[in-house]
């Protein structure tokens, strides 16, 4: 097989067919980072026609197969002695400057998620409801992005952008499956234990709802609102937007669940443009590893190059 690609930069199209001016491509995207990438080297004896602002699109693959992995638009052009060197950021970029003052009642984590989507006109892929808030503050101090993965974290999500700029937000569900070989497809594998000190988590909340009704707010009391899941090393979190005990003990089972995955993997394969975040990755043949579940895919690295080839760079966890 042949590596092949298509590259839109605003009205230009460059693939390998038209004997392209394409150098190298990189493209980066990860699960709970700010926001997917790509760079692009050009040759630099031309003039191009492309701006900031302007839409990028990219596919990667083999032969006449491309696969769709990332959409943005042009970040960055900085002109060389022999190349044009071109980043591309993501949709995600526009949640990063988003910063507002509102407060949302009784309203769910995915409704208030999709309602910031809607400020940028990010459209959703699926968002799922998660926990129910009876109230929530969004303000300056911190950006809609950020508040996003906060509420990922306490509903035990996943959130991120889709190669054609859509929203996820919601459980890992396995999504495509997928089985590399060591020897045949697999380059180079990385492993890392970061087992925690912790083997439980405790979240306190800010008000006693939980006696009175999830929609009353009675800040002074002696009675405490606590959730608790896991052994006795707990890790231990106030949060002041959880107010009954119901969703203290719904966010540290989230919280436990995310402190189970105990083992990192880096695998560096040939290109494989059809894996993407969310999907679930199986290795086999790799000799003395510790490596016997189902991975998750949390970052991708897609790099091609005249020189090198097509690679994937693909970061997992495991549950330990």
């Amino acid at each position: 097989m042949r590596p092949n690609y298509l590259i839109e930069i605003g009205s230009e199209k460059f693939s390998l067919e038209d004997g392209s001016d394409v150098v190298s491509v990189k493209v980066i995207r990860n699960i709970g980072l700010p926001t997917d990438s790509c760079e692009v080297f050009l040759v630099g004896k031309k003039d191009y026609s492309f701006k900031r602002d302007d839409q990028v699109r990219v596919q990667l693959g083999y032969d006449e197969k491309l696969v769709p992995v990332l959409s943005g638009f042009v970040d960055n052009i900085e002109h060389g002695i022999t190349t044009v060197r071109l980043t591309a950021l993501g949709p995600a970029v526009d949640l990063l400057r988003l910063r507002l003052d509102r407060v949302y009642l009784n309203q769910t984590a995915g409704k208030i998620v999709s309602n910031l989507a809607q400020e940028v006109d990010l459209k959703i892929k699926e968002v799922s409801d998660g926990i129910n808030l009876p109230m929530y503050v969004v303000d300056y101090a911190a950006n809609a992005y950020e508040h996003i993965l906060r509420l990922a974290e306490r509903c035990n999500f996943d959130a991120y952008i889709t190669d054609d700029e859509r929203l996820v937000f919601k459980e890992w569900n396995g999504g495509e499956r997928h089985r590399l070989e060591y020897g045949k497809e697999i380059i180079r594998v990385e492993e890392l234990d970061f087992s925690p000190l912790y083997v439980g988590a405790r979240v306190y909340g800010e008000s006693p709802a939980s006696i009175r009704g999830s929609d009353t707010f009675h800040w002074l009391t002696k009675q405490e609102v606590k959730g608790e899941a896991g052994r006795d090393v707990a890790l231990s979190m106030h949060d002041p937007a959880i107010k009954d005990k119901e969703t203290a003990e719904t966010v540290a089972k989230a919280k436990l669940y995310k402190l189970k995955y105990t083992f990192a993997v880096v695998v560096e394969t040939v290109g494989k443009p059809e894996i993407k975040l969310g999907d679930t990755l199986a290795l086999t043949g790799i000799p003395g590893s510790a490596i016997n579940g189902e991975l998750e895919v949390r970052g991708i690295e897609h790099y091609l190059s005249k020189v090198k080839g097509f690679t994937t760079r693909i970061n997992c966890w495991m549950k330990g």
